[in-house]
């Protein structure tokens, strides 16, 4: 059994989490207050100055000057020439270097297909799938993986990347209500069980969103973090942005279907692998099972259980291991899974299947297409 099914209590390292967070910020003031200190002390020096006097020939000479310049403007633009400054294009060459230099900075976060890329077989029930080698950056096998999909719940690898992004302190509680619970239950969505008036702290919403898949755990943490889902929602679709996603766009933090919220295999893939650098977001989608902190509504916490681990060791492929990831299903996006792995010889995998015919064959494509490409 993989190391995931290891239940620890991880209230350490989130609290060192905050603790350096909290550190940065203290550096950040102590270095602003340091500049105006300095702003200060510039400023009292040159007011200190003694006051230059001027020579009245001085400004005789500066007034002819002044009357030569207006004379040769006035000619210049009589005859239509535009006088040339001198080291204009060395000027104009450095600017466009700098242009340059600015685009070199953005990166193409896109794995590259190349001859050694495979078609998947008809064998494999996913519609839309796409296998990267992520040391290499090369995409190892695809089938209609730039089409557009729902993603269902895999939209909460997202939910959580741009959260992280936002909370300085993970001790900090969100309280439920039933305005809140109750328009999930109608619509049937999946929920962590968080109830009435329950304070819930960031670290269980993080863990409330992946494990069991919970809708009332991805609100929770988007109206913390931006004072409404729609708000939150904005956030998402800014970090699309920036990791270059071309064809994604997202109308909620649940993923419950609308026919505007959509991603591919191909952005998808970019999503989880920024997850994976991500030390919260890592440890969040590998795990196994975890217990809430207690509440006056649960005493006991709330045991949390992977919907992905649920259904498979992670130890299944041969030569590889899944080592965390994503599930999702509503009926017009099929079976989907998002994971992240590693070969025997510790070569990084990301898969991504999409429109899977079923929850076993979806659960069994995973496997085997670790077992055929991630070797």
């Amino acid at each position: 059994m993989s190391e995931q099914f290891n239940n620890k209590d991880y209230g350490d390292y989130f609290s060192a989490v905050e603790k350096n967070i909290k550190r940065d910020a203290n550096t950040v003031k102590n270095e602003k207050a340091n500049e105006k200190i300095t702003e200060r002390r510039i400023s009292v020096k040159s007011a200190s100055k003694k006051v230059i006097r001027v020579r009245p020939w001085v400004y005789m000479v500066a007034i002819v000057l002044v009357v030569a310049m207006v004379l040769t403007i006035v000619f210049t633009a009589g005859t239509g020439d535009i006088p040339q400054i001198e080291g204009d294009d060395e000027v104009s060459s450095i600017t466009s270097t700098e242009v340059k230099v600015e685009e070199e900075k953005t990166i193409n976060h896109y794995a590259e297909y190349d001859d050694s890329t495979q078609t998947i077989p008809a064998s494999f029930a996913a519609q839309n799938i796409i296998v990267i080698n992520c040391d290499t950056n090369k995409v190892v096998a695809a089938r209609n993986a730039s089409e557009r999909c729902y993603p269902a719940s895999t939209t909460k690898v997202m939910t959580i990347l741009t959260a992280v992004d936002y909370i300085t302190d993970y001790n900090k509680t969100f309280t439920f209500s039933y305005e809140i619970t109750d328009p999930f239950y109608r619509q049937e969505a999946t929920m962590a069980g968080f109830a009435n008036e329950e304070a819930v702290n960031m670290t269980d919403l993080l863990y409330g969103a992946i494990l069991p898949s919970g809708a009332d755990a991805t609100v929770g943490l988007a109206i913390s973090v931006a004072g409404s889902e729609e708000e939150f929602t904005k956030l998402m679709n800014k970090k699309a942005k920036e990791l270059g996603l071309k064809n994604t766009h997202f109308t909620n933090a649940s993923g419950l279907f609308d026919k505007d919220h959509y991603t591919t295999p191909e952005d998808m893939a970019i999503i989880i692998r920024e997850a994976m650098k991500n030390d919260v977001c890592r440890k969040v989608l590998s795990t196994y099972q975890y217990t809430t902190a207690s509440t006056p509504q649960h005493p006991e916490g709330i045991l949390l259980t992977s919907t992905l681990f649920s259904h498979m060791y992670g130890t299944e492929p041969e030569g590889s291991d899944i080592i965390g990831g994503k599930t999702g299903f509503v009926n017009e996006s099929g079976y989907c899974i998002a994971s992240f792995g590693h070969s025997d010889n510790g070569t990084n995998y990301v898969c991504v299947t999409y429109r899977g015919a079923g929850l076993w064959p979806t659960t069994y494509d995973q496997i085997n297409l670790y077992t055929s490409y991630a070797k």
